[in-house]
């Protein structure tokens, strides 16, 4: 199936004349209290009409499955308009079926995900154990990883069987969330599918903008430490606390981010895929050609 054609880059993906109207009209504390209160009711209308679903599809897990991921990717595109979220994207969408590697900034990051239509994207479990959420992001098929549990070999064994389906899957090799001004090494392991698959991996880089006069993407967009790159204590590393200048407030990191008017990523994707002959080389390969068109977000 081959992706739709390419917006002006002036133009982000579909972006309702409503939402626009509604983000430049309104002022702050009431964009905050609206969208405070849309974005649950909106889970929780999903979450409930996915449990309907689930009902009426008993016995035939096909069926499930297909209409599952309609109502996800609905919700998933939904949420990005409450939020606020307007994409750009750079370059060509890789016609199906693709491997697909991109940088990992935020948690916001996920609702820009359907730019990608019906890619697989590997995720941690944490990703799916939410209330109410879990169960949506579930509905999106993704490739579940257990950071205790799931060997990275039988990881390995499910992006192969993805891509030899005729399927696109997509990775974040990073690792975890990462400031908005570089990109993490890229972990090899998971590099190994495309490299049994034979198939050329493709790369896109994001980042952020918020609009002139308000918080920059660093101070309202981007959150981290990575809540989950934590020792066996329980703290958060050290070496995160340090990257990312101490620990923030999630709270005061979502009012920040609701009060915005919009916020704007950019992805750009690579001219022409890489392909590797062994999975370190080509995550070498797939950072450097990364870093030459990454822009930093603010």
């Amino acid at each position: 199936m081959q992706n739709r054609a390419l917006r002006k880059p002036d133009e982000p993906e579909e972006y309702p004349v409503a939402v626009r109207v509604f983000a430049e009209s309104f002022p702050k504390p009431l964009r905050v209290a609206v969208r405070a209160i849309a974005i649950p009711l909106w889970i929780l209308v999903c979450y409930l009409a996915m449990r309907v679903l689930y009902l009426a599809t008993i016995g035939r897990p096909e069926q499930r499955k297909i209409r599952a991921k309609k109502l996800s990717m609905r919700w998933q595109q939904t949420m990005r308009y409450l939020i606020g979220i307007r994409v750009f994207v750079r370059g060509k969408i890789p016609d199906n079926p693709f491997f697909l590697v991109g940088n990992h900034h935020t948690w916001i990051d996920f609702f820009r995900s359907n730019i990608l239509q019906t890619a697989r994207i590997v995720m941690m479990s944490e990703s799916v154990s939410f209330p109410f959420a879990g169960l949506l992001v579930r509905g999106l098929d993704p490739i579940i990883v257990d950071r205790k549990r799931t060997s990275v070999s039988m990881v390995v064994e499910e992006l192969v069987a993805t891509l030899r389906r005729g399927e696109s899957v997509r990775i974040a090799p990073e690792g975890a969330v990462t400031p908005g001004h570089m990109i993490r090494r890229y972990h090899a392991a998971l590099l190994e599918a495309a490299v049994i698959t034979e198939m050329p991996a493709h790369y896109v880089t994001s980042h952020w903008r918020t609009p002139a006069g308000c918080r920059p993407p660093s101070q309202s967009v981007i959150y981290g430490p990575d809540p989950y790159m934590r020792d066996e204590a329980g703290r958060v590393l050290p070496s995160e606390l340090e990257l990312w200048g101490g620990k923030r407030s999630f709270l005061m990191h979502l009012i920040h981010l609701l009060a915005l008017p919009h916020c704007d990523i950019v992805a750009r994707f690579g001219p022409e895929p890489i392909r590797g002959e062994d999975r370190v080389s080509l995550a070498k390969a797939l950072h450097a050609a990364s870093l030459k068109i990454f822009t930093p977000s603010a």
